[in-house]
Parts: structure tokens; C-alpha cells; sequence
């Protein structure tokens, strides 16, 4: 029940009523790390809102993944959300990136409450604010900027993210952030080793400036 209390906390839900509900409603569940919440192209029955965790939103088509955003603790899946909205086929992928724990709302109870509640109404404009802005960032960098500078702007933030300039993540891991072969991926980093702004460890890279 701690679930509920952070929830009620962190939205500001001071309504006893959407209490009530949601405490009737709402399931808490603890899924495993690699855990599809979503599906692209199945349709939306609950939505998730993260409670401890991590989830990556991507859309694929033909075996390539467009990295969307991460939902954070005391967040949703935007597309989800307007995918329950409007009762159509999900457009995304969202899996677990570490063992996640989640509230899960039965669509049908999605906008009804937008509309009786000011909280839950609050919750989800500004979770579509957020996420566009979000969205935004990331069709920006696609459109403008070349992959080498994708990728060395997503080191950079990862380095900052962790404190530590050493990136524990695999080319192939790398190249479905990025939407890319591992190929691709490989070559730019052996570019970037040569220009001494990184060093190519095994499992790992080390960001030297």
C-alpha cells in the first residue's frame, strides 16, 4: 500500500473520492527486468504508471528500434496514455530496464477521471507536456544532427547520468539507442579512439575528454 500513499503524494491527490477508486481499482504488480508493460500494434488495457524503476519506449519497424524516451519513477507512457485515450493500437514498445514496480489503471477509468478529477486532469496534461518536450528533443537530434554527434552527445549524457566516464554498454547495445547497425556503431567509436576522445575497452568505453 506504500504504492498508493507515493502515488497520492507525488500527484497531489487530495480528492477522497479518486482515493477510494483508485485504492479499489489500482493493482500493484513487481515485474522482472526485460518485461514488455506495452506492445506495438496490441491494443492498451491498462495503463502503467512506474513506481520504482525503469521502462525504455522505442518504436521498431523492420528490425530497427527508435529509442522515444525513458518513464521515470511517478510517470506513464504518454503514447499509452493517448492510446487508451482514443481505445486505439499502441504505436510503441515499453519494456522494463531494471526490476520495476507498477500501478496498473484499467483504461476505462483513464479519462473519465480527467474529467471529474482535477488532480488525475493535472496528472495527465502534464505528463503530455513533458513528453513532447521530450519528443521533441529526439526528432530534433535526428533530423539535425549527424549520428557521430548523436552518439557522442549520448555518452555525455551518460557519463554525467553515472558519474563515470567509463560506459558499460555494448556497440549493439549502443546502436539500438541509436537506432543503428552495430556496424555503424563500431566504426564511429574506432573514429573516435583514433581522434583520442575515447578508449575502446572490452564490454566498455572510457570517455577522455
Amino acid at each position: 500500500m506504500a504504492e498508493f500513499e507515493q502515488l497520492f503524494s507525488a500527484l497531489n491527490i487530495q480528492e477522497e473520492d479518486l482515493q477510494r477508486e483508485i485504492l479499489n481499482i489500482g493493482e500493484i504488480q513487481t515485474v522482472a527486468k526485460n518485461t514488455f508493460i506495452v506492445e506495438q500494434d496490441k491494443y492498451i488495457k491498462w495503463l502503467a504508471i512506474v513506481m520504482k524503476g525503469k521502462v525504455r519506449v522505442w518504436q521498431e519497424n523492420e528490425d530497427r528500434q527508435i529509442l522515444l524516451y525513458y518513464v521515470n519513477p511517478v510517470e506513464t507512457c504518454v503514447l499509452s496514455l493517448s492510446a487508451a485515450f482514443s481505445n486505439c493500437l499502441s504505436l510503441v514498445n515499453a519494456k522494463t530496464e531494471t526490476k520495476t514496480t507498477i500501478i496498473k489503471i484499467p483504461v476505462q477509468f483513464i479519462s473519465k477521471w480527467c474529467f471529474e478529477f482535477k488532480s488525475w486532469n493535472k496528472f495527465t496534461t502534464n505528463s503530455f507536456i513533458y513528453s513532447y518536450t521530450d519528443l521533441l528533443h529526439s526528432y530534433k537530434s535526428l533530423a539535425f544532427k549527424k549520428l557521430n554527434e548523436r552518439l557522442m552527445d549520448y555518452l555525455k549524457s551518460l557519463k554525467s547520468k553515472n558519474q563515470s566516464s567509463i560506459i558499460k554498454m555494448s556497440h549493439s547495445q549502443l546502436a539500438k539507442e541509436l537506432g543503428t547497425t552495430r556496424e555503424v556503431v563500431s566504426k564511429i567509436l574506432k573514429q573516435f579512439e583514433i581522434d583520442s576522445l575515447v578508449k575502446l575497452k572490452f564490454k566498455g568505453i572510457e570517455l577522455l575528454n
